[in-house]
């Protein structure tokens, strides 16, 4: 297996609005190698969040993404359908959202919205992943990591959040993680 995970070339990002065409990304490429840190720098809304979620295939509304080589550990994600790219995303790359006070849903507990991506790409039972989560929000610093599982995100601090989040990146071990100014909150 090449140390290579994450190849990308001439990534661009064009969002049709009334006068045209914006184009926030024009053409970026990196490269991404086994625990390697890389990081993209850059003025407030230059493009470094939708570079994020183009590779992610999670880019908003009628934004489009277009690359000369877009893979991930030799798989190309621009042929790869939205069912592959769901089977990806949380279990092969994971992202941890700018923004934790909208990226968790307020509907389900943290140990529900934790353990789901685990249960779905992992064949562990609900006690398994449950283990897992209190083991993860130990690491990012959560106290009463347990308990915490019971709450919904209304109930936790800005930081609080952001470190759920983090632990969700980890849940399924990911090659990939891609953090989108991790430590905002």
């Amino acid at each position: 297996m090449s140390d290579l995970i994450l190849e990308v070339r001439d990534l661009v990002v064009d969002i049709p609005v009334a006068t045209g065409m914006l184009h926030p990304v024009q053409s970026i490429s990196f490269d991404v190698t086994r625990g390697e840190t890389l990081c993209i720098v850059g003025e407030s809304g230059c493009g470094k969040s939708l570079t994020s979620l183009a590779v992610m295939d999670l880019l908003p509304g009628t934004a489009r993404r277009t690359a000369s080589v877009l893979k991930l550990d030799d798989e190309d994600l621009q042929s790869a359908g939205e069912r592959r790219m769901t089977d990806i995303r949380g279990n092969k790359m994971a992202m941890i959202f700018q923004e934790p006070m909208t990226s968790l849903n307020p509907a389900y507990t943290i140990g529900n919205q934790l353990e789901e991506a685990l249960k779905r790409h992992k064949q562990v039972s609900g006690a398994e992943a449950r283990e897992r989560a209190i083991y993860l929000l130990e690491k990012v610093g959560i106290t009463a990591a347990a308990s915490r599982l019971t709450q919904y995100p209304h109930q936790l601090s800005g930081g609080l959040r952001q470190r759920v989040m983090i632990a969700m990146a980890l849940m399924c071990g990911p090659d990939l993680i891609i953090a989108d100014e991790p430590t905002t909150a």
